[in-house]
């Protein structure tokens, strides 16, 4: 038999094993999940539903004979995915924002979206774009630093509401850091604007004072847990928040074959949209995690600005900013960030120094 004739029997061979095998579609709510069962020749044996829940998971799916189990990416699915593994069945964990017929039907229903995942499962599961989830442990130490961001937002917000009611009173409040700002603008006020405002500055230094316990719990994740964001800091203005935010939404270095893919997946690319002669320039996808794109670009901004370091990074994010035009800055702190997006997970794959000005000393 030749090599073609081989591979297109083993494509045939796996097709009658999905065929014979049972798939499931699992549509996961907050409270209750629903299922829906295919057999062999694809007709429903089953409907219901089960707790969102350990035990609920148990009870229906312990004790289930070996399937392939669909289910959308969301807040349960992470660990129900883990779960389900554990009794020995298949998971896919769909990505269906990228499948209209599911996000935007208009008969939608947690019934028919269950019946639906089960028959893209058993059609081709590269339908459904599966994703590959972190793991648990991953997840909470993930949940450390976005709750670090939950707290940073309205740290944020207090403060340019102090600024902006100290205004109309005639006073502007002098340019300082978040952490400095309370006892060093309480004093500049009078009694009066002082004692309204005390509350804030109050709230702004209990803010900081948690603040800096996440951040001293990410420095021990960056140093002990996760060794390998060193790797990632030795770029200049990348810190270890950035680094450990980094390796843990990426999962694994393994899940991208090229490097370049990671700022597809951060949503750094730019769309498009071509059409014959037509391919107008359009913004970013902004798909992926916003968090992670979010800091990648404060980094990108820092690299660029006046405390950035000389590298070769800088120099190309300088020059394209220089070309001028309608926000190049913008442009070229996105395209820097794109960059060093593609960077970190080259620097974490190969696990080699860093070197600022590489295209300089290959010359």
């Amino acid at each position: 038999m030749s090599k073609q004739g081989a591979v297109l029997a083993t494509k045939k061979s796996a097709r009658r094993v999905l065929v014979g095998a049972t798939i499931v579609g699992v549509d996961l709510g907050d409270q209750w999940s629903h299922y829906c069962i295919l057999d062999e020749d694809g007709e429903i044996t089953e409907e219901g539903r089960f707790r969102t829940s350990e035990s609920g998971v148990a009870k229906r799916f312990e004790d289930m004979d070996h399937a392939r189990v669909a289910m959308e990416a969301g807040t349960h699915s992470i660990w129900i995915s883990e779960q389900l593994k554990e009794y020995g069945h298949e998971v896919i964990v769909a990505n269906v924002t990228e499948l209209h017929a599911i996000s935007r039907n208009d008969s939608k229903s947690d019934r028919t979206d269950a019946e639906k995942l089960a028959r893209y499962a058993r059609l081709d599961p590269r339908i459904l774009r599966p994703i590959t989830h972190r793991t648990v442990e991953q997840q909470q130490a993930l949940t450390m630093i976005r709750a670090r961001d939950v707290l940073v937002r309205p740290r944020t917000a207090v403060v340019n509401a102090a600024r902006g009611l100290a205004k109309p009173c005639g006073y502007r409040l002098p340019a300082s850091s978040t952490r400095s700002f309370p006892a060093r603008c309480a004093g500049l006020l009078p009694e009066g604007l002082a004692a309204a405002l005390e509350p804030l500055f109050a709230q702004i230094a209990h803010m900081n004072a948690q603040i800096k316990l996440y951040d001293r719990a990410i420095l021990k994740l960056a140093t002990v847990t996760y060794p390998e964001t060193q790797a990632l800091t030795q770029v200049h203005g990348v810190g270890p928040l950035t680094a450990v935010t980094y390796v843990l939404t990426l999962g694994s270095k393994e899940r991208f074959e090229r490097s370049r893919d990671v700022g597809c997946y951060l949503g750094l690319r730019p769309k498009r949209s071509q059409s014959g002669d037509r391919d107008p320039q359009l913004r970013i996808t902004k798909a992926g995690n916003e968090y992670l794109r979010r800091l990648l670009t404060e980094c990108a901004n820092f690299i660029l600005g006046r405390f950035g370091k000389d590298s070769s990074l800088r120099r190309w994010g300088l020059h394209l900013a220089e070309r001028g035009g309608r926000n190049a800055r913008k442009k070229a702190i996105v395209a820097v960030a794109r960059k060093l997006a593609v960077l970190l997970h080259r620097l974490w794959v190969t696990d080699q120094p860093y070197v600022p000005l590489h295209e300089a000393q290959a010359a």
